[in-house]
C-alpha cells in the first residue's frame, strides 16, 4: 500500500500550476466531447446505379421504409400545386360601389341642368367653367352636345340600368385581374367560415376587358352614348368583390403538404434487402437509408451514456497524442499553461466552426428536403480548418503545427463520423499550409499560402472522389465553391493572431517580421551610439540564422534575437572594444578597477533587459538578451584581477560572472556560440581557415566544459553541424582577397638630343 501511495503525485497535486494544467486539460476534453454529435451515425457505402459491394444484407428487425428526401419533396410540391387559390367575398364592396355610382350619375345630371340654365341665361362664363372644370375632366372625348341631349327621364333610366348592371356583375363575381398561375381555371371561393366552393374562372369576371364585353353582351350598343357612359362609370368606380387571400392559400397548401406521409412501406425482420453485386436502385437506396435511420434512432436512444463515454475516450486518446509529443519534444510548451491554453483554444474555435457548419447543413436539409444524406461531408469544408496549422506554426514552429493539423483531421473525422474524405483532404491542405508558412519572411507570402491551400483542397478532394467513385460524375463541384469561401474566411480569421498575442502573451512570426526592420528605435540608437556593436549584431544574426537552419529551429526568431541581444551596450559603448576606432585612443578601462570593468561589461545584459521592457519587446527576444552569455566569466578582467592581486582566486568570483540564465533552447544556445565566436574572430590577425577552425573548436569546447550548454537540447550531431556551419560562415566573411599583379613601371620620357 505504501508503494502505491508513493506513486501518487502528491507534490504535483499541491502545485497550483499543475492543478491549472489539469483544469485546462479537463475543460478542453469536456468541451470537445460536448461538441460531438449526440447520436450514432451509421451508414453503408453504396451508390445508386452501381453494384452492392457489401455482403448479402437482411433486415435485422422490423422497420418502416422512408421515401427518399427528393421524392418527398416532389410529392409535397405536387400536392401543394393541387390546392386552389382561395378568394374571400367582400360583402361591403357592392353597396359602396353602388353609392359612388349614384353620386356620379346625380352629379352629371346636376351639371347638365346647370349648363342648360346657363345657356338660357346667356351666361357664357358659367358655361366655360363647367366645360373646363367638369365635362372635359370627367368625360374627355365625349361631345358635349350628346350629353346635353340627355333629359332628366333619360338620366333616371340610365341610372336604373347602371344599378342593374352593377348588381349583375357582383352576382357573377368580379376579380381585379386573372391569375395565370391558377391551375385548371378553378379557384376556391370561401362562402362561409371553413366552407369553400370550387368556382371556374370563366364563370367570373376578371379584368376591365371582361367587364366591357359583359356590358356589350347585355344588349348595350358600344357606340351609344349610354354604353360609353356606363363603361366610363364602371372604369372609375368598379371594385372587385372577390379578394385573393395569400395567407389562407398558404395555410391550406401547408396543411395538405403536411399530410404527405414520408413512409410508404414496411420491411419485416429477415427480409432480404440486397444481395452481393446486385445493382442498387432507388427503392433499395430508400430501404438502406431507412435502415440506417432506424439504427441511429435505436442506438442513439438506448446507448447515450455509451456514446458519450466512447467519444470521451476518443477525445482523450487524440489529446494524449498531442500531450505526449509536447512533453517529449516541446517541454517548454507542455509545462507552460498559457501556451497549452492557446493550442487548446485554437482547436476549440476551429472544431466549433465545424460544428456550426454541420448544423447549418442540417438546417438546409430540413428546409429543402432535397440534399443528400452525406451532405455534411461537403459543408464541413466551410470551416477554416487550416487556421490551426497556420496559427500553431506562427506561434511555435512548423513541426508542432504539422502534428496539430493531423490531430485536427482526426477530430473532424470523429465529429462527422466516417469522415475519411475530410481527414484526407484536411491533412493534405494543412500540410501545404505548414510547408508554405515555414519560411515566413514577408507578409505577402501569407496570400500565396491561401492560393496553395485552395489548390490543395481542390486537388485532394477531386483525387479522393476519383479513387472512391471511379468517375468525374460523382464529384460535387459546388464543393470547390465551399473551398473558396473557406479561404476567404481564413483571411478574416487570420487577423485573430494579434488578439491571441494580447490575450495569451505569446509572439507570432508576424511580430518578429516587424522587429526585423532596422528602423526600430532600439536598433537606430544602437547603430548611432555603438556602431561596432551594431555591425557585430548583424554578423551574429547571419551566422546564427544559417546555423539554425541546418540543425532545425526558428531562423526568424534567432535572427531577431541576434539583432537585439547587445542593445544594452548603448549605455557605455566605449567600454566595449568593437566600438573603439582603429586609431585607438584612451582606454576607459584604465581609469577603473577590474571589478568595476567587469561590472560594466556584465551590466550590459541588465541594461538590455531594461531597454527591451521599456520598448515592449516580446519575452522570447528578452530571453536572448538574458542568456547570450549564460553564467560565463568575464575572463579577461578575471585574469587581470588575479595578476594584479597576485592571488589564486578572488574572494568573490561571482563579481566576474554573468547572472544567467544559461541557454535553454537550440536558438539561445546557437546565439551564445555565434556571439562568442564572432567577437573572438575579430581579434585574429591574418585569419586563415586553420586559425578559424581552431577558434571555433576551442570556443565550443570551452562552452561545453563550462556546462553552459547543459540546459539546451543540442545533441552531439547538432554540435558537429554547428562547428562545420560556423566555420564555413567565418571563412566566407574573412576570405582572402585576390592580389592583383602590379603594373610594370613606366620608363621616364627622354628628351631629344640637341641638334
Amino acid at each position: 500500500m505504501k508503494r502505491w501511495y508513493r506513486i501518487l503525485p502528491g507534490r504535483k497535486l499541491r502545485s497550483s500550476r499543475y492543478l491549472i494544467r489539469i483544469g485546462i486539460l479537463a475543460a478542453f476534453v469536456l468541451l470537445m466531447t460536448l461538441m460531438m454529435p449526440r447520436s450514432f451515425r451509421l451508414g453503408y457505402e453504396y451508390e445508386v446505379g452501381k453494384p452492392w459491394q457489401g455482403k448479402t444484407l437482411e433486415a435485422p428487425f422490423d422497420f418502416a421504409i422512408y421515401k427518399l428526401p427528393d421524392s418527398v419533396a416532389r410529392e409535397r410540391e405536387w400536392v401543394g400545386r393541387q390546392v386552389k387559390d382561395i378568394y374571400l367575398i367582400d360583402t361591403l364592396v357592392p353597396a359602396n360601389t353602388e353609392a359612388r355610382l349614384i353620386d356620379r350619375i346625380d352629379g352629371l345630371s346636376r351639371r347638365l341642368q346647370a349648363y342648360r340654365q346657363a345657356r338660357q341665361e346667356g351666361d357664357s362664363a358659367r358655361m366655360r367653367q363647367l366645360e373646363t372644370n367638369f365635362f372635359a375632366r370627367n368625360y374627355p372625348g365625349l361631345p358635349l352636345r350628346q350629353l346635353e341631349a340627355m333629359d332628366i327621364e333619360g338620366m333616371d333610366l340610365l341610372k336604373s340600368r347602371s344599378l342593374e348592371l352593377l348588381a349583375a356583375i357582383y352576382d357573377r363575381g368580379y376579380l381585379a385581374t386573372s391569375r395565370p398561375d391558377t391551375l385548371d381555371n378553378f379557384i376556391s371561393l370561401r362562402v362561409a367560415p371553413g366552407k369553400e366552393r370550387y368556382t371556374p374562372l370563366p364563370a367570373l369576371l376578371a379584368g376591365r376587358e371582361q367587364v366591357e364585353r359583359f356590358v356589350e353582351q347585355r344588349g348595350h350598343n358600344p357606340d351609344h352614348i349610354e354604353t360609353i357612359l356606363l363603361k366610363r362609370w364602371l372604369e372609375l368606380e368598379l371594385r372587385p368583390n372577390l379578394i385573393y387571400s395569400a395567407r389562407l392559400t398558404r395555410e391550406a397548401r401547408q396543411r395538405q403538404m403536411s399530410l404527405v406521409s414520408p413512409i410508404y412501406g414496411k420491411i419485416e425482420k429477415g427480409t432480404l434487402i440486397i444481395s452481393k453485386d446486385e445493382i442498387v436502385d432507388r427503392r433499395t437506396a430508400a430501404v438502406l437509408a431507412s435502415l440506417v435511420r432506424e439504427q441511429e434512432q435505436r442506438y442513439g436512444s438506448e446507448n447515450r451514456v455509451l456514446l458519450f463515454l466512447s467519444q470521451l475516450i476518443v477525445i482523450l486518446l487524440i489529446t494524449g497524442i498531442l500531450l505526449n509529443y509536447l512533453r517529449m519534444s516541446r517541454p517548454r510548451i507542455y509545462f507552460n499553461n498559457t501556451k497549452l491554453a492557446l493550442i487548446f483554444s485554437t482547436f476549440l474555435l476551429t472544431v466549433g466552426a465545424m460544428v456550426v457548419a454541420t448544423k447549418l447543413t442540417d438546417v438546409a436539409v430540413k428546409l429543402t428536403d432535397i440534399l443528400g444524406p452525406n451532405v455534411n461531408l461537403s459543408y464541413i469544408y466551410l470551416a477554416p480548418a487550416c487556421i490551426v496549422p497556420i496559427f500553431i506554426s506562427n506561434f511555435f514552429e512548423f513541426r508542432t503545427g504539422f502534428l496539430c493539423n493531423l490531430l485536427l483531421a482526426l477530430f473532424g473525422a470523429v465529429l462527422i463520423q466516417q469522415g475519411l474524405e475530410f481527414a484526407f483532404v484536411q491533412i493534405i491542405a494543412g500540410t501545404v499550409a505548414v510547408y508554405s508558412m515555414r519560411r515566413l519572411r514577408e507578409r505577402e507570402r501569407f496570400f500565396y499560402t491561401l492560393g496553395y491551400i485552395f489548390l490543395a483542397y481542390s486537388l485532394a478532394y477531386i483525387a479522393f472522389n476519383l479513387v472512391s467513385k471511379g468517375s468525374f460524375s460523382g464529384i460535387s463541384y459546388h464543393t470547390l465553391l465551399l473551398f473558396a469561401i473557406n479561404v476567404a474566411i481564413t483571411v478574416i480569421a487570420y487577423n485573430l493572431i494579434y488578439l491571441f498575442e494580447r490575450v495569451f502573451g505569446v509572439t507570432s512570426d508576424l511580430t518578429y517580421l516587424e522587429l526585423l526592420d532596422t528602423n526600430h528605435p532600439l536598433l537606430q540608437d544602437l547603430a548611432r551610439k555603438a556602431p561596432g556593436t551594431f555591425q557585430h549584431s548583424l554578423q551574429v544574426a547571419n551566422i546564427a540564422e544559417a546555423t539554425i537552419k541546418e540543425i532545425g529551429g526558428n531562423p526568424l526568431l534567432i535572427h531577431v534575437g541576434a539583432l537585439y541581444h547587445d542593445i544594452g551596450k548603448t549605455l557605455n559603448p566605449r567600454f566595449f572594444i568593437e566600438n573603439v576606432g582603429k586609431d585607438g585612443g584612451e582606454n576607459p578601462h584604465e581609469t577603473v578597477s577590474c571589478e568595476q570593468s567587469a561590472e560594466i561589461i556584465i551590466g550590459h545584459v541588465r541594461h538590455g533587459v531594461e531597454l527591451a521592457n521599456k520598448y515592449h519587446l516580446p519575452q522570447e527576444i528578452i530571453q536572448f538578451i538574458e542568456t547570450h552569455h549564460g553564467t560565463t566569466r568575464v575572463e579577461y578582467f578575471y585574469r587581470q584581477y588575479l595578476s594584479e592581486n597576485q592571488c589564486a582566486e578572488p574572494t568573490d568570483e561571482e563579481l566576474f560572472r554573468y547572472p544567467g540564465p544559461m541557454p535553454f533552447s537550440k536558438e539561445t544556445a546557437v546565439l551564445m556560440i555565434a556571439d562568442s565566436i564572432e567577437a573572438a574572430s575579430r581579434s585574429l590577425k591574418n585569419p586563415t581557415p586553420e586559425k578559424l577552425r581552431d577558434l571555433v573548436d576551442s570556443i565550443i569546447d570551452f562552452k561545453i566544459q563550462d556546462n553552459q550548454l547543459e540546459n539546451s537540447p543540442l545533441t552531439f550531431k547538432d554540435i558537429a553541424t554547428i562547428r562545420k556551419v560556423v566555420n564555413k560562415q567565418l571563412i566566407s566573411i574573412y576570405h582572402g582577397r585576390i592580389e592583383y599583379p602590379k603594373a610594370p613601371p613606366v620608363a621616364p620620357a627622354v628628351p631629344n638630343p640637341p641638334p
